[in-house]
């Protein structure tokens, strides 16, 4: 009874034993699973990349080739550019020899300035006797400006007169008219004798 009794506690133990080992095989085993699943993932990802870097770098490649025909031709172009732009360097240089020659031209022209200049002080002397004479006209001027204004005076006194006379002669006009209409009144009894 003893021995079925530590059979049986043998087999239990085996047995859990073999649970227990089994369990850890499926745990080991969905591990397993679960890590190929994210390195096939990562894989199909990473050839995915690859394949759209190996496509970008196909279009790159092609555009390049066919782009590089006129890359051939805007470097001709700029090479007759270069060509010309030397030229226009050449004629830039005639041009400042000319306007070295030019200035040099300059510089004569101002040395002969200076030889007619010399010429000035009698007309600085001229214009002194011309200031003179500007002078004695100012004072004339002003001399003539006061006689202006006696005249403006006379005027001004010649006019208040003029409305005096004017005053004067309404004055009059009203004694005349009084005069006919007096002698208007002493001819009525003349009126009555049958004279012509």
């Amino acid at each position: 009874m003893e021995e079925k009794d530590n059979l049986k506690e043998i087999t239990n133990i085996v047995h859990d034993s073999m649970r227990e080992f089994n369990v850890a095989m499926a745990l080991r085993e969905n591990l397993s699973i679960r890590i190929g699943k994210r390195t096939t993932h990562i894989i199909r990802f990473g050839m995915i990349g690859m394949l759209i870097l190996a496509a970008l770098m196909f279009f790159l490649i092609s555009t390049l080739t066919t782009n590089m025909n006129d890359i051939t031709k805007h470097m001709t172009q700029m090479s007759g550019d270069m060509k010309n732009m030397s030229g226009y360097m050449e004629n830039m240089d005639q041009h400042f020899t000319l306007v070295a020659e030019n200035v040099e031209a300059m510089k004569q022209s101002v040395e002969n300035m200076n030889q007619s200049i010399s010429v000035m002080p009698m007309m600085n002397a001229s214009v002194g006797g011309m200031n003179e004479s500007m002078l004695k006209m100012k004072q004339d001027m002003e001399k003539m400006s006061q006689n202006i204004a006696l005249i403006e005076k006379n005027i001004s006194v010649m006019s208040v007169d003029m409305g005096n006379m004017s005053y004067q002669f309404t004055g009059l006009n009203g004694y005349v008219g009084s005069m006919g209409y007096n002698v208007n009144r002493m001819a009525a009894p003349m009126k009555i004798f049958p004279f012509p």
